[in-house]
C-alpha cells in the first residue's frame, strides 16, 4: 500500500481522532482526513478520494455501521478497506459488521502496537515487529468461521434448529422402533432403547431433545421410566411423549400427571405423529431460548451492579492519578509534542471522570429511581460559587463571564444536583463562545418559580436545535459525549423544574426553571 494513501478517520471523539492520526503518522501515512460522524464522512468522500476508512461504530447523526453499509452499496467505495474501531465487543456486533463488509474490527481501548499491527494486516503489509502485548482485537474471519454463540439472536432460525434435534425412541419391540425410526429419521437424529433401564442410561449420557416412550415394557414400564427421568435434574427438562396401545383416559391422565407433554395412541398416524413432535420440539426450543435469555438478563443485571460498584470505587482512583500526573507534567518544561500529549491525557481523564460521576445518576433518573433530597437554599449564592469555579477552570479562554448575584433568592431543590447542573450549563456556554465573547448569567423570580438565564454569543447549529437536549446529541465539541445538555434536562426535571433553549442571530439563551419553596 502506497504511504500516500488518503485515510479518513471517523469518530465523534476528537481525542481518539488525534491519537489515531498520530499513530498513522508514525507508520508513515500523512495524508489523513477527519470527520466526526458518518454524515460528515460522506461529504468528505464525495469531495475527496479516500483509500482507507477507520471509523467508530456509535456516533451521532450517522453511525459507523450505517456508513459502512452506504459504502458497500456505492460502487465507488464498495472495495475501500474499512476498519471498525469501537467499544462494541459482543458477538452480535462482530457478526453485524462482518455481514456489512468490514475488513478489520478493533476494540477500544487499544495499544499503539495493537492498532498498528491490525491496520497493517488489513492492508496486507507485514509489520516490522509484532505487537509487544496481545492485541485486544477481534480477528475478522469469514462468517462461517465465527464460533457458535450463546447470545440470543445469533442462533439459526428456530425451525432449522428443530431439524437437528435428537429424539430417543423407547420400545421393547424392535419392529415398532424400526417403523418409528423410518418415519422420523429424515427430520431428526434418532437414538433407540429396547428397555427402560437402557433409556435411562442413554438420557444420562447424551443430549436429548425429546423422548418417545412406550408404556407397556417388561421389568420397568414407561411410567416408572418417566418418574425417574423427571426426578433427575439432568433429564427433568426433556419433553416426553407417551406412545402406547393403552389409550384409556386413566392412562392418559396418569402419564400427564407424571410430567409427560403428550400421549399418542398406537398405531400412530405418521403425519399426526410428526406434527405433534414438531410442535413440542418448537415449544421446548423456544422455552430453552427464553431460559437462556432470562439467564443473560440476570447476568447483565449483575454486571450492571458490578460496573456501578467498580465505577463508584475502582475507576475514580486511576482517573484521578491520570489527572494529577498530567497536571504535574504540564507544570514542567516540555517540548511542544510532549505538551500536546499531556494536555490530551488531562482532557481525556477529565472527560472520563465527568462521565463516571454523571452516568450513574443519569441512569437512576432515566429509570425513575432517583429520589432528590429537596430543600430550600439560596440559589443566588450557589450560582456565585459556580460562576467563580467556572471562571477559574476556563481561565485560559478569551471569554468573559458576567453575573451579579442577588441576595436571599430561595430555591427548592437539591444543592448538589443544582451545582452540577449549572456548572455544566455555564461551562458549555463558555466553550461555545468565540474568543472575546461575554457569557452572562441572570436570575429572575416569576410567580413561585425561578428562571436562570445563561446567554452566550454563538448560535447552535440549526440541525442541532430540535435535539439539543437529546441523549448523545453533539456538535463538533472536543471530547463531547452528548450527555451534557441531556443531563441538564434530567437534573432540572427530577427537581420539578424544566429547561429551554433559544438560539438565533448569533446568540444562544439557555433557561433553567426551578420551583421556589
Amino acid at each position: 500500500m502506497d504511504k500516500s494513501a488518503a485515510i479518513l478517520i471517523v469518530d465523534d471523539y476528537l481525542l481518539i481522532r488525534t491519537h489515531v492520526r498520530q499513530v498513522l503518522a508514525e507508520l508513515g501515512f500523512m495524508n489523513v482526513f477527519q470527520a466526526d460522524n458518518g454524515k460528515a464522512a460522506q461529504e468528505v468522500m464525495r469531495k475527496q478520494r479516500i483509500d482507507i476508512v477507520v471509523g467508530d461504530w456509535n456516533m451521532p447523526v450517522m453511525s459507523g455501521i450505517d456508513l459502512l453499509k452506504w459504502m458497500r452499496g456505492d460502487h465507488r467505495h464498495a472495495a475501500t478497506p474499512f476498519m471498525m474501531l469501537t467499544a462494541e465487543a459482543n458477538p452480535s456486533s462482530v457478526r453485524t459488521a462482518l455481514q456489512a463488509g468490514v475488513n478489520a474490527y478493533m476494540i477500544k481501548p487499544f495499544t499503539v502496537h495493537s492498532f498498528a499491527a491490525k491496520f497493517l494486516s488489513m492492508l496486507g503489509i507485514a509489520p516490522d515487529s509484532a505487537p509487544a502485548v496481545p492485541a485486544p482485537a477481534v480477528a475478522v474471519a469469514p462468517p462461517a468461521a465465527l464460533p457458535p454463540s450463546n447470545v440470543i439472536g445469533l442462533d439459526q432460525p428456530i425451525g432449522e434448529r428443530v431439524k437437528k434435534c435428537t429424539v430417543l425412541i423407547v420400545d421393547d419391540i424392535p419392529t415398532n422402533i424400526e417403523v418409528l425410526a423410518g418415519v422420523l429419521k429424515d427430520d431428526y437424529t434418532i437414538k433407540v432403547a429396547i428397555s427402560g433401564r437402557k433409556a435411562l442410561e442413554i438420557a444420562d449420557a447424551f443430549h436429548l431433545d425429546l423422548i418417545l416412550l412406550d408404556i407397556m415394557m417388561p421389568v420397568m414400564d414407561g411410567f416408572e421410566v418417566c418418574r425417574q427421568l423427571k426426578a433427575n435434574p439432568k433429564t427433568a427438562h426433556i419433553p416426553i411423549i407417551f406412545l402406547s396401545a393403552r389409550d384409556g383416559s386413566e392412562d392418559v391422565v396418569a402419564g400427564l400427571r407424571l410430567g409427560a407433554v403428550d400421549y399418542v395412541s398406537k398405531p400412530a398416524d405418521p403425519v399426526i405423529l410428526k406434527a405433534r413432535l414438531s410442535a413440542h420440539l418448537l415449544l421446548a426450543t423456544a422455552m430453552q431460548d427464553l431460559k437462556r435469555q432470562n439467564e443473560l438478563l440476570i447476568e447483565n443485571a449483575r454486571l450492571r451492579e458490578d460496573v456501578e460498584r467498580m465505577t463508584r470505587h475502582d475507576l475514580k482512583s486511576p482517573i484521578a492519578v491520570a489527572l494529577h500526573g498530567s497536571q504535574s507534567l504540564l507544570a514542567g518544561p516540555l517540548s511542544e509534542a510532549q505538551e500536546e500529549q499531556a494536555r490530551m491525557i488531562l482532557d481525556a481523564a477529565g472527560n472520563a471522570l465527568e462521565m463516571v460521576n454523571r452516568t450513574l445518576d443519569i441512569h437512576k433518573m432515566e429509570q425513575g429511581s432517583y429520589q432528590p433530597a429537596l430543600q430550600a437554599f439560596d440559589l443566588g449564592a450557589l450560582l456565585a460559587r459556580v460562576a467563580q469555579q467556572v471562571a477559574l477552570a476556563c481561565a485560559g479562554r478569551d471569554v468573559s463571564l458576567r453575573f451579579e448575584a442577588p441576595r436571599d433568592v430561595m430555591c427548592l431543590g437539591e444543592t448538589i444536583l443544582c451545582y452540577s447542573l449549572f456548572t455544566n450549563a455555564l461551562k458549555n456556554a463558555v466553550e461555545a463562545s468565540p474568543p472575546g465573547g461575554v457569557v452572562r448569567m441572570a436570575l429572575a423570580p416569576d410567580d413561585g418559580k425561578l428562571h436562570v438565564m445563561i446567554d452566550n454569543p454563538g448560535a447552535v447549529p440549526e440541525e442541532m436545535r430540535e435535539r439539543f437536549f437529546d441523549k448523545y446529541a453533539t456538535s463538533n465539541k472536543i471530547g463531547g459525549s452528548g450527555l451534557g445538555t441531556y443531563s441538564i434536562r434530567l437534573m432540572a426535571e427530577v427537581q420539578g423544574g424544566s429547561v429551554g433553549m433559544e438560539s438565533g442571530a448569533g446568540t444562544t439563551r439557555l433557561t433553567v426553571t426551578l420551583p421556589c419553596p
